[in-house]
């Protein structure tokens, strides 16, 4: 492939991505650093309602975080597993370690209680000591997919074989029992009996909630074709059935079916939240797959909501709908209401869609309701986020924060895609995640994924290990090698760069090429650029930053060339990804660095 310079790569780059909108409503996208420390506040909110003593997030939270004993002093499955993600997630975008031990505490709790050793599978209800309440109650593919989001994050984050054997002990019994593999009805049962006797019906839940809880993480981080499969398959009964319910409904889809995929017609009720989620499972599996069947579908689902159940004047999505009348359902609510779990959805679809179609319209939803939700969903004095507020952001239904449904997960999971859609989608900048690898008896080689993206589109720009430099990684397809026994904190940069150039450093350098790698990289202030063979009196290295501008030229000398990170003029440069090459029309291999001030 032809190595592009630095100048016509950034302008194919610009040519070549979505407009972005030249002022936000929301800082939060004018500048998605900020949601990171509002991340760190939503999990240090739930940190209230760990139990020292026997382990586990108690399930009922007050809006102080306390726990609500006349609800009961339960510590639900989804509560761990919904917590379990959000502290992940909150260590993945702070570095704070003490997240991964809350993190890790929530998740042995759920093991060894939550999990059936009989006939495997999920127990939905546990007291405050981890019993388990309605042991031979029907189950739900809901909870069945819920109770893997935990542990299949903390794998993304560890790598962890606990984890892992979890995970494949659920993903078995979910393909064993849950999965209906007639071929004109395949999807995931909704509702099972316990023992495993018998399975019925087929939902949004049962089929969407699979894509989001493990399916997308499971696709993204393992070379195993089993996951993209599934996930494909599932995403075309997101299309069969729930899209193309859409034109007899006055509004949204058809929640509820038989086994066989027929519509259950004495369920009216959609939701807005769960259309906007099956358009965002469809955008990313076209950032995935990239073969253009989901966007139409994508799109219809989001113009849906955007063109009947969304509120144009002050933001977000509204609550729930009579799909057959159009009625909004008030719930003995004076006013119209919004849920927190649905103004995600509308910024997270918004998002990516807007990357995938270039629409300004999906920014724009995006963009009014992150910023209505940032004023009036989060609790500014404790903490965290309200389950509800009314269309103009007045408190309803209550203020507890936790319950049977709600947990850390939602609203932490807004802050973390915030935080890279808005850098990588919008601004082109890079993104800082952290991971704390376990250690292995073997050599491996981790895969790292954290968002649906075009797979040439994202690379690792820098890692540290430990705080130090750590060189033992592949840009593209983005990979970090390590030893027998080597663990521990990894800070991990990831760039976007354009589709067919992700190779614009050394994996296409060609052989013939003097210049080489930069050293240290990451690096403070001074770094060496490696040289070889023969050089005129004249040659250059030209340095460039993001933008295209050349800011440093300097005299090339062979064997070496240092740069204290200086401008032409003498001005320190800032932090930030730099490129450098020879200034030589026989060489146009271009490299990448990374300035930590």
């Amino acid at each position: 492939m032809k190595q592009l310079s630095p100048i016509l790569m950034l302008l194919t780059l610009m040519l070549n991505s979505p407009t972005v909108r030249a002022q936000f409503l929301s800082p939060y996208l004018e500048d998605p650093d900020l949601a990171i420390g509002y991340v760190d506040s939503c999990a240090s909110f739930w940190l209230n309602s760990y139990d020292d003593d026997l382990g586990g997030f108690y399930t009922n939270v007050n809006r102080q975080g306390e726990v609500v004993t006349s609800w009961g002093t339960n510590k639900n499955t989804l509560t761990q597993s919904r917590n379990a993600y959000g502290m992940a997630r909150a260590y993945q975008l702070t570095g704070n370690e003490d997240y991964l031990d809350y993190m890790e505490g929530a998740l042995a709790f759920q093991y060894e209680h939550a999990w059936d050793g009989n006939y495997g599978g999920w127990f939905e209800q546990l007291s405050e000591n981890g019993s388990v309440i309605g042991q031979t109650n029907n189950r739900q593919a809901f909870f069945q997919h819920y109770g893997l989001l935990g542990p299949t994050v903390a794998w993304e984050v560890t790598r962890g074989a606990g984890h892992w054997n979890i995970i494949e002990a659920g993903w078995d019994h979910l393909e064993t029992h849950w999965w209906d593999s007639r071929e004109d009805h395949l999807g995931y049962y909704d509702d099972g009996s316990y023992g495993n006797t018998n399975f019925w019906g087929k939902s949004f839940n049962a089929t969407v909630d699979a894509m989001t809880t493990h399916l997308i993480t499971l696709m993204l981080n393992t070379d195993d074709p089993q996951y993209r499969e599934r996930y494909q398959q599932v995403a075309h009964q997101v299309r069969d059935h729930l899209v193309a319910s859409m034109p007899d409904q006055a509004i949204g889809f058809v929640e509820h079916y038989t086994s066989n995929w027929a519509w259950d017609t004495g369920e009216t009720m959609t939701i807005m939240g769960h259309v906007l989620k099956s358009g965002w499972c469809l955008a990313r599996e076209e950032q995935v797959v990239a073969q253009d069947a989901s966007i139409p579908d994508a799109r219809a689902l989001v113009d849906d909501v955007l063109a009947l159940g969304y509120d144009h004047e002050l933001g977000g999505p509204y609550k729930d709908y009579n799909r057959v009348t159009g009625e909004m359902l008030m719930w003995g609510n004076p006013d119209t209401a919004k849920a927190w779990w649905q103004m995600e959805q509308a910024v997270t679809a918004g998002l990516q869609l807007f990357d995938v179609t270039g629409d300004s319209s999906y920014l724009q939803m995006a963009d009014e309701t992150l910023h209505f939700f940032m004023r009036f969903f989060v609790d500014h004095l404790y903490g965290e986020v309200y389950e509800n507020r009314t269309r103009y952001g007045a408190e309803t239904w209550g203020t507890t924060k936790g319950n049977g449904y709600k947990g850390a997960y939602h609203s932490i999971e807004l802050g973390y895609y915030t935080y890279l859609y808005g850098n990588l989608f919008l601004h082109s900048n890079p993104v800082t995640l952290h991971y704390y690898f376990e250690p292995a008896d073997t050599a491996r080689s981790v895969h790292l994924t954290p968002l649906a993206i075009g797979s040439d589109e994202l690379v690792i720009g820098a890692v540290l290990h430990e705080g130090t430099a750590y060189p033992h990684y592949s840009y593209y397809p983005r990979t970090i090698d390590l030893a027998a026994g080597t663990g521990g904190h990894f800070t991990v940069t990831f760039e976007r760069v354009d589709p067919g150039i992700v190779a614009y450093d050394q994996i296409l350098a060609p052989e013939s090429s003097r210049l080489g790698a930069n050293y240290p990289n990451p690096f403070n202030a001074q770094t060496t650029i490696q040289i070889s063979g023969i050089l005129s009196g004249s040659a250059e290295i030209e340095i460039f930053n993001l933008q295209g501008q050349v800011v440093r030229t300097l005299s090339a000398e062979s064997g070496k060339t240092i740069w204290d990170a200086k401008s032409d003029i003498g001005e320190d440069l800032p932090s930030g990804i730099y490129m450098y090459r020879l200034a030589d029309a026989n060489d146009l291999t271009t490299w990448r660095m990374l300035l930590l001030r």
